[in-house]
């Protein structure tokens, strides 16, 4: 029991190493194979041909006409028309522009939905190594409670002992036992979350350590670092900027349009053919479009700085709350590292200076102290992993 407290203190350091390649790999593994995310892929490539759609000029458009006379000495009449519009010229400049920036927005989304699927597949990773320990620790706890049972039971054949102290051994044990069968069920429950993410390939990575993270000593300096990465953030800000694209492209569009062509008119073998020129007034038509972009330029501005405000203030929250467990952490690690309660316990028991049941209960506080110190390791490291995603 010792050694396995001992190995368990120095999971922040000599294992972390590992551990860091070990979640790494997962992630590697769920980002290449993640079915959701292939469908993301192909939707995000789907929409960027969508946005290059629409850029260039209207088609031209082509009139025949052939008009019969009466009577019949009036002859016939032959028409043909080829018109082509234009929007004003500025405004494929800014189409071009918006595409682009709209293309630029898929690439946040996509990634946004990206770390969210690698979010999930992270806390699941630290749940994954929290159970991991655990199972070690019942393992261990699993073995003493049947040599301990299996003593009892020496003893009850012998007649040195009565039923009652047999049967609190065997419940002692059946408790150990189905303590173990629960965290086993845990264990492979999580490892089906992950193979289902990994595509149905099933991840084969040893996940006994948590990842190494450098806890930042100063949030605001951290922050500004970290800001950029955050793809919610950056969509918020080019929702701005195609706002007010949209606004120079919805002026352009209230501008003239135009119109040239070629037309033609064949009667009774005299031909009259010459070029059309025409320009749209703009009176009514786009009457408030361009008012209205503004105001929602300026209402999508507001957004963009309450949510900045929101992402600040709910990443200090989770900075306060790593730094916090990271001290209560500590505070175990020296007390664990310093006192073994079982070696003690057991050898007072041996000598027969505690009765079994005094046993048993010291045993459990000390048990329930080491849980205590695995369940705040693993609170420490989720809360490290809010951190952890805006750094890559």
């Amino acid at each position: 029991m010792k050694r396995i407290i001992f190995s368990i203190i120095l999971s922040f350091t000599v294992l972390t190493i590992d551990a860091q390649s070990g979640f790494e790999q997962v992630l590697n593994s769920i980002e290449a194979n993640n079915t959701t995310l292939k469908a993301l892929r192909e939707q995000a490539n789907a929409d960027k041909i969508g946005n290059k759609t629409g850029l260039t000029i209207a088609n031209p458009e082509v009139e025949f006409g052939y008009l019969w006379g009466s009577p019949g000495d009036t002859g016939n009449r032959t028409d043909l028309n080829v018109t082509q519009s234009f929007d004003f010229p500025t405004a494929y400049r800014h189409k071009s522009q918006l595409a682009q920036g709209k293309n630029r927005q898929v690439d946040l989304n996509y990634d946004q939905q990206r770390r969210e699927v690698l979010q999930e597949a992270r806390l699941l990773c630290v749940e994954l190594t929290y159970q991991i320990k655990i199972n070690k620790l019942l393992t261990e706890r699993l073995k003493y409670a049947k040599e301990l049972s299996a003593g009892y039971q020496t003893m009850f054949d012998e007649g040195d002992i009565n039923v009652l102290e047999r049967n609190k051994t065997k419940l002692n044990l059946l408790s150990a036992e189905k303590a173990l069968q629960i965290n086993e069920v845990e264990i492979n429950t999580i490892k089906s979350e992950l193979r289902r993410m990994n595509g149905g390939i099933s991840i084969e990575n040893s996940l006994d350590a948590y990842p190494q993270f450098a806890f930042p000593l100063n949030f605001d300096e951290w922050f500004v670092n970290v800001k950029e990465n955050n793809s919610l953030l950056q969509l918020a800000e080019q929702e701005v900027v195609l706002s007010r694209k949209q606004e120079q492209l919805t002026r352009a569009l209230n501008m003239p349009k135009f119109n040239a062509g070629y037309t033609s008119e064949r009667i009774l073998g005299t031909v009259l053919q010459g070029f059309t020129i025409g320009v749209s007034i703009p009176l009514w038509e786009g009457k408030n479009t361009v008012k209205h972009q503004k105001a929602q330029t300026i209402a999508l501005q507001m957004q963009q700085e309450d949510y900045k405000l929101q992402f600040r203030n709910k990443l200090k929250n989770e900075y306060e709350k790593a730094y916090k467990l990271s001290l209560f952490l500590k505070e175990y690690e020296n007390a664990l590292s310093i006192t073994n309660n079982h070696e003690l316990l057991a050898r007072a028991f041996d000598r027969g200076q505690l009765s079994l049941i005094n046993y048993l209960l010291e045993v459990s506080v000390y048990y329930e102290t080491v849980d205590k110190y695995l369940e705040t390791e693993r609170d420490y490291h989720l809360a490290v992993i809010e951190l952890l995603q805006w750094e890559r």
